[in-house]
């Protein structure tokens, strides 16, 4: 695939909303930032996205309320490991009782593959591997931002 759709499908976003997409790189509960993050925001800010970075160490309950302050369309949060999926469950329900239902839940990371079963249920939009920030995977989150309120199934592709 070439960027030129990509382009479009943005430039499309910005026409019916008046904005780009936004999105918010968040680190729950951890010390250090992820390495997926400088890489993912600079693929996604050079197709068009605007990038939020949260700052380390948040609470589940921080992260969504930054992200509705924010008003961003969708946050990206990285599972390196099960205590980090317990804390996209507490992210996803966090969004829920906050007032951003609204905001697509991207979960993902590097080598660990998330538990979809767990994950999708309780609100996770899509699961993707981070190290592959390619124009697929700007592809999929441009899918759930053009999707009404739709589920997304297990995409193993990025």
């Amino acid at each position: 695939m070439n960027i030129k759709p990509v382009e479009k499908r943005i430039n499309a976003i910005v026409q019916a909303e008046g904005r780009r997409p936004r999105i918010l790189l968040a680190h729950l509960d951890s010390e250090q930032p992820d390495r997926w993050t400088k890489p993912l925001a600079a693929s996604l800010a050079e197709f068009g996205f605007d990038v939020d970075i949260g700052p380390t160490s948040q609470t589940p309950l921080q992260a969504a309320r930054l992200a509705i302050d924010n008003d961003v369309h969708m946050i990206c949060v990285s599972v390196d490991n099960i205590t980090h999926q317990a804390s996209v469950v507490q992210l996803a329900e966090a969004l829920q009782t906050e007032g951003g239902a609204d905001i697509r839940l991207v979960a993902g990371g590097a080598g660990l593959q998330p538990n979809p079963e767990e994950l999708y249920p309780v609100g996770v939009d899509l699961i993707v591997n981070f190290d592959k920030a390619n124009i697929n995977l700007i592809d999929r989150m441009l899918d759930l931002l053009g999707e009404a309120g739709k589920k997304r199934k297990p995409y193993r592709g990025c």
